[in-house]
């Protein structure tokens, strides 16, 4: 007897089923890429045999649609994901623009007040400050991150 099966779909069309063997790491490659989709394995794997033989014209046109319209909603969120990712990085670019440009009208102002040697004194207070917040900072954040846990 065959490993191979013949069912009926739901819209009567019919269908084989075959029993196949994967590695382990495979495996683990499939469920994780499943659950990513939000689908389940058995369904990844028919969508990118579908896919396979689609080219050479030898699946059902409902299939072939279900396989398009899937390929089609992906593409939307891969295409929102890269939108989201450049809005993100104008955002931060513009962000250290105007911190170094309101960094340099203050330093500017201050040479003329105060010359050289006051605002290098500054600079030097400013540094250590900025080093104790950062300092105080990641303390805090992984002591909560512990605390939470």
């Amino acid at each position: 007897m065959s490993m191979e099966q013949q069912q009926t779909d739901s819209n009567g069309a019919d269908k084989k089923s075959f029993n196949i063997r994967v590695p382990q790491a495979v495996v683990l490659r499939i469920e994780e890429q499943a659950h990513s989709l939000g689908t389940t394995p058995t369904t990844l794997i028919q969508s990118i045999i579908v896919r396979h033989f689609e080219s050479s014209g030898s699946v059902s046109g409902g299939e072939s649609a279900t396989q398009t319209e899937l390929a089609t909603k992906l593409d939307a969120v891969r295409k929102l994901c890269e939108l989201i990712e450049q809005s993100e990085a104008k955002r931060y670019g513009q962000m250290l623009f105007e911190i170094v440009k309101t960094r340099s009208a203050i330093f500017h102002s201050l040479d003329q007040t105060l010359g050289a040697e006051g605002v290098d004194s500054i600079m030097d207070a400013c540094e250590g400050a900025a080093r104790e917040y950062i300092a105080r900072l990641s303390t805090g954040l992984s002591g909560e991150t512990e605390q939470g846990r």
